[in-house]
């Protein structure tokens, strides 16, 4: 029995580690070492050492006392909250976040009590006198600090540390302070020149239109005292290294051992080619007429006025780009927001939502389990989703695939193909051919000018107003058909299971072949046609007309006639 907790002590400990390495994984940027990865991530591995050591205890008793645990997890959360609260020192903190270190104390606490065991004596009390004790402790010290913050935030400025714990100090009490340099400026660059911009932990922001190239570095330095940040400040420099085509601008982040964040200022002549690295802040750039090159991890990347081709390549990210003026390429986004672009769009997206508005070239969007939204794409245009959603507005020839997602198109001007399922497609106005090839969706379309085929199943199919030939597949569903015009090309309708009704204009002109296996083909409003339903209807009404071909088991096949009022109603619609 023993040795089972054990092993299962050993994998939940095995579990945990795996769990916090696959988060410093999942947060930190690629390229990042591994010092700088334990920095700033190792209260995740206090925590998990906290909870394996309490549920050491619930399983195997060992340790005797979950109370280590528990203080490893109060303190690994402490240090994980300031991770992401640089601009609050300990006070704060602790003031503000003391009824998390209550909860954690009751969880441990109902953990000590559900795993008690009957050999260990009479169960423990819930409510002793140290138990509340401790919870009045918490409550009144988180309290008083919360106070204290306010009123007195400087209060443990009076503490100094030194050698290795200064770090540690600033990166809990510390406070961000923020200095500018003075600006670099160089006027020998040409136009066409290459300008290669490297950051990490911070902003880049990048405006074309400037006679000479200017760069600034804005410092957010996390220090005891403002003194000792102004210290730490002037060792952070702004590295401007000339190359054969241009300049490559970056920091000597890798020579400071402290936390800080850098953001660089770039006005740059307008024809220069750029190219920018950054992680864990946002990209921006606007009126450049050369080509732009952005890598972005764990941040945000914008662009407008660009005059020339535009590529992101990015982690985590999302991208905002408007006013590009050339072929612009995506790839890596969460979230992708493009607008008026005069050439060709590619983007390559997950978990996020594409929208596009305006677009004169080709577009190909490949993102799973993301809702894409178009409007006005004036090319050829392949979306491809799943669990998603997908919504088409002006557009001219567009092939959608998305299984497991809802569609909606309309105002087509070309051909428009989908292959789809498990969702809705609502589909309107469209002038070219319609192919649609789903499973178990539904299909509501209305004005249809070319040629359509429907093939779906499990899914009801609603078509009216349609122009030309008509194909339709399904099962289990109704078909229902309406025309307000005489059709012009042929109609084939396979069911199963499930009713079809079609309705036409008294004067339509056809070729009749209709069957129900185990139901009935009925006619209203055609006269020639008589009004008792069959099996089975075969008849020709005037000359020349197109061929309709209606087939289904189980369930009745009505062909029915609109009046000449009914028909001109649906004409002005």
């Amino acid at each position: 029995m023993a040795t089972a907790g054990r092993k299962r002590t050993g994998l939940l400990a095995l579990g945990l580690l795996l769990v916090a390495a696959g988060l410093v994984f999942v947060l930190v940027p690629a390229g990042a070492g591994v010092a700088e990865w334990l920095i700033r991530l190792w209260p995740l591995f206090l925590i998990c050492a906290g909870v394996v050591r309490v549920m050491g205890f619930a399983v195997e008793r060992k340790p005797k006392s979950p109370t280590g645990g528990m203080l490893l997890i109060i303190i690994g959360v402490l240090f994980f909250i300031a991770r992401f609260h640089s601009n609050l020192n300990a006070l704060e903190i602790y003031g503000r976040y003391w009824p998390v270190l209550l909860a954690i104390f009751a969880a441990v606490e109902l953990v000590r009590f559900y795993s008690h065991r009957q050999s260990e004596g009479p169960p423990p009390r819930i409510f002793t006198f140290w138990r509340l004790t401790v919870v009045v402790l918490i409550i009144t010290s988180g309290v008083l600090a919360n106070r204290v913050a306010v009123t007195n935030p400087s209060l443990l400025s009076a503490l100094k540390l030194t050698g290795l714990l200064d770090g540690l100090r600033d990166s809990v009490v510390g406070e961000t302070y923020a200095f500018t340099d003075k600006p670099f400026v160089a006027d020998s660059i040409r136009p066409g020149a290459r300008v290669v911009v490297n950051n990490s932990y911070g902003n880049v922001k990048v405006v074309g239109g400037a006679p000479r190239l200017r760069a600034t570095l804005n410092k957010g330095v996390r220090a005891w005292s403002e003194d000792d940040a102004k210290k730490i400040a002037q060792q952070i420099q702004l590295v401007v290294s000339n190359t054969g085509e241009g300049v490559v601008i970056s920091t000597n982040r890798h020579q400071v051992n402290q936390q800080f964040t850098t953001n660089i200022q770039l006005e740059v002549p307008t024809a220069v080619a750029l190219e920018i690295t950054n992680s864990y802040g946002t990209v921006s750039t606007s009126d450049t007429a050369g080509p732009l090159d952005v890598k972005a991890s764990y941040g945000r990347a914008e662009a407008s006025g660009i005059q020339g081709d535009a590529v992101f390549g990015l982690t985590h990210s999302d991208v905002e780009a408007a006013n590009i003026d050339g072929d612009l390429s995506i790839t890596g986004a969460k979230g992708a927001k493009v607008n008026n672009v005069s050439g060709s769009v590619k983007i390559s997206a997950s978990n996020g939502r594409v929208d596009l508005r305006a677009i004169g070239g080709e577009v190909n969007v490949n993102a799973p389990f993301s809702d894409i939204s178009a409007h006005g794409l004036e090319g050829i245009a392949e979306l491809v989703t799943e669990h998603g959603s997908v919504t088409v507005i002006e557009a001219t020839d567009v092939n959608l695939k998305s299984p497991h997602s809802r569609v909606r198109a309309e105002n087509v001007s070309g051909d428009l193909h989908i292959s789809s399922s498990h969702g809705g497609l609502i589909l309107r106005r469209i002038r070219g051919e319609l192919v649609v090839e789903s499973e178990r969706a539904e299909v509501d379309a209305e004005d249809l000018a070319g040629p359509s085929s429907i093939l779906t199943s499990h899914g009801q199919v609603k078509v009216k107003n349609f122009y030309d030939a008509l194909r339709v597949q399904t099962s289990y569903r109704d078909v229902v058909l309406v025309s307000t015009e005489e059709p012009m090309g042929d109609i084939e309708v396979e069911n199963n299971h499930g009713e079809i009704k079609l309705q036409m204009p008294q004067s339509s002109r056809f070729q009749l072949d209709a069957a129900s296996k185990s139901g009935l083909v009925r006619s209203v409003g055609f006269a020639e046609l008589g009004q008792r339903g069959r099996e089975s209807l075969y008849a020709i009404l005037g000359d020349e007309g197109p061929a309709i071909k209606l087939r289904t088991s189980y369930k009745n096949i009505t062909l029915q006639a609109s009046n000449n009022r009914q028909t001109q109603a649906g004409r002005q619609d």
